[in-house]
């Protein structure tokens, strides 16, 4: 078991280059060939809802309860998640359906407006988190996080 602040941060960078890795896919992708979009599409989905679910049931209401004052950011992010999620899966369906790959650019385009600013929130609470921890409450976070 890691540190699980730092394991958080690790995740993200991970993310962070499956996303860009997508904005490329998008782009390279002949208008007709959205189908070929559909993979990659879900292999994001899946890891942002398997991250996002590790924060939401685990980190968030660690942060509500040890960091109180954090509890807007923690909200704000809560929306972030929903504005990602939606937006990725109203994504994946337009490739399946085969939709024109214009429709799917202008929504990845919202897609990675939310996901960068919900990258900056979650960086600055999570840079904070690593300051203020304790070892006891670190220990703490990782079950937490652990058992999701």
């Amino acid at each position: 078991m890691g540190d699980p602040v730092h394991d958080l941060v690790h995740h993200h960078e991970d993310l962070n280059r499956a996303a860009m890795a997508l904005a490329a896919t998008i782009r390279a992708v002949r208008p007709e060939g959205t189908r070929a979009l559909v993979r990659p599409l879900e292999e994001l989905r899946d890891s942002l809802f398997a991250h996002f679910a590790r924060e939401e049931e685990g980190l968030f209401p660690f942060v509500e309860e040890v960091v109180p004052e954090r509890a807007p950011q923690v909200h704000e992010m809560l929306l972030a998640h929903d504005a990602i999620c939606g937006t990725l899966a109203r994504m994946l369906y337009l490739a399946r359906s085969g939709a024109d790959q214009a429709h799917i650019a202008t929504l990845h385009e919202r897609f990675e407006q939310a996901y960068a600013s919900h990258a900056q929130v979650e960086a600055t609470l999570l840079g904070e988190l690593d300051a203020r921890l304790e070892p006891a409450h670190r220990s703490r976070l990782a079950a937490l996080v652990d058992s999701l």
